[in-house]
């Protein structure tokens, strides 16, 4: 009875212990396994949630970019059509510019003759 006993008392639990650990070991694996892929798939949603957020801003950066580039071109098409409107009034201040000296030349030339004339005039009168 003696070695049932010990059998009993000791052996019994030491091999439930030893078959516990190696049955018991693999589900605990799969378990940290399992916990590992769930914790993947909640981080893989969350970084798909986060770039559906920056394609999102991307395109609205886009139709922003696409707007002040419409904005710029007319800005451009403004300048050259003001440009061209300044040459315009350079050459015609230009030509106005002209015609000033030549009527103002004129202008002293009339005053000349009209004072060499007051002079001729005051002669004949003594």
């Amino acid at each position: 009875m003696e070695l049932l006993d010990i059998l009993e008392k000791l052996i019994i639990p030491v091999v439930t212990g030893i078959g516990g650990y190696f049955v018991g070991r693999p589900k605990q694996e799969a378990e940290v396994v399992a916990t590992n892929v769930e914790n993947a798939g909640k981080v893989i949603d969350k970084w798909a949630a986060y770039a559906e957020r920056l394609e999102k801003n991307i395109e609205q950066l886009g139709i922003v970019i696409e707007d002040l580039n419409d904005a710029l071109q007319l800005a451009n098409n403004e300048r050259l059509a003001c440009e061209k409107t300044l040459a315009k009034l350079k050459i015609k201040y230009h030509d106005l510019m002209q015609l000033y000296n030549e009527l103002l030349l004129e202008l002293q030339e009339l005053k000349g003759k009209s004072n060499i004339k007051d002079g001729q005039d005051s002669i004949v009168r003594q």
